[in-house]
């Protein structure tokens, strides 16, 4: 009886716009759905309002929820936002971790989140120091995405890059039984639409939605067009994000429009070409800081996975005695490497 006098709160808060926006998508996805699965769509829509209503404290709710990966695409946005009206009318929900790397096996459970930390725990060093922090970040979005009111639009910010596309499929999947209109909003296509650059294209800029600026940001959002993702293609990467957290595997590579599995030592040949380069510039044969190193690698690599998985398979190949090093491996800053000489050619 308390549940139903929730909804029935819940219920007469929505003004008349979101009334009619709810019933459109109500209709629109009972044309869609089998029976079993309009059950399920609506048993979530009750859910979710109800959520609104336990909510006392909020007492506006955000017309339009962005859904960002990254704690720089999240800033630039927010930042973008700040002295706008979107300040007042949309949310930004923001998981703040790098999917191409680390297990997502059952990332949608508590469980699966904190198995994937402790991967982290056991393979990252000092410099993914806020793990807690990253931790609780992902807790709160999964929880919060899981919560989205059924009357909100949702527009899912992503690049050409396995992090943001692992994310999207992810997303969708914890979308799967609401009714909302989603949109995805491809900073990489924009970029594009918007600029002729040649040069940047062939480069794969922007290689993540965080590498472009709030103006950027802004503008994209406010002058691409955004289309509702159709019901067929939701489904189908919705379903992609399903297989993706039911196989154990710790590295993902983007190519050709496709994701898919990969070996993690699939970048350790660029870092030893990387070490080859640096060490020819340096005119003599000694030693370069670890930092040094992976900043080239990063600066240059096309697949977008952040610093932290590029030391831990720097340290990988010293374990295999491929590189030197002299210094403490407890940090990036700690430590100083160079090739075995006879690899050197």
């Amino acid at each position: 009886m308390e549940n139903i006098n929730q909804l029935k709160r819940a219920i007469s808060k929505l003004d008349e716009r979101e009334v009619k926006a709810l019933l459109n998508l109500i209709f629109i996805r009972s044309e869609q759905c089998e029976e079993d699965e309009m059950i399920r769509i609506l048993q979530s829509m009750k859910k979710s309002l109800i959520q609104v209503s336990r909510n006392e404290e909020k007492k506006e709710h955000p017309q339009t929820v962005h859904i960002v990966f990254g704690d720089s695409t999240a800033g630039s946005l927010k930042l973008a936002f700040r002295k706008t009206t979107y300040a007042k009318t949309e949310e930004i929900i923001v998981l703040p971790d790098i999917l191409s790397v680390g297990p997502i096996e059952s990332l949608q459970t508590k469980e699966g989140i904190e198995n994937r930390f402790q991967w982290f725990k056991e393979n990252y060093r000092d410099d993914f120091k806020n793990l807690e922090e990253y931790k609780q970040g992902m807790l709160k979005a999964i929880e919060k995405i899981k919560a989205i009111p059924p009357y909100q639009k949702v527009i899912i910010w992503t690049c050409e890059n396995a992090a943001e596309q692992t994310g999207l499929r992810i997303v969708l999947y914890l979308l799967q039984n609401k009714v909302n209109d989603v949109f995805e909003l491809n900073t990489f296509k924009a970029f594009h639409e918007f600029f002729t650059y040649p040069m940047l294209e062939e480069e794969q800029f922007p290689r993540s939605s965080g590498e472009l600026t709030p103006e950027k940001l802004l503008q994209f959002y406010e002058q691409f067009e955004l289309r509702p993702m159709n019901f067929a293609k939701r489904n189908a990467l919705s379903d992609e994000g399903q297989n993706l957290m039911l196989i154990e595997n710790h590295l993902r590579t983007w190519e050709h429009g496709e994701l898919r599995d990969s070996n993690i030592e699939r970048g350790d040949d660029f870092i030893i070409h990387c070490a080859k380069k640096l060490h020819k510039e340096q005119g003599t044969y000694d030693y370069m800081k670890s930092a040094r190193l992976i900043g080239e690698v990063i600066g240059h690599m096309q697949q977008y996975t952040g610093d932290e998985w590029i030391e831990y398979r720097l340290r990988d190949l010293i374990s295999k005695e491929i590189f030197e090093y002299r210094g403490d491996l407890s940090a990036m800053r700690l430590y100083e490497v160079k090739l075995k000489k006879e690899l050197l050619h």
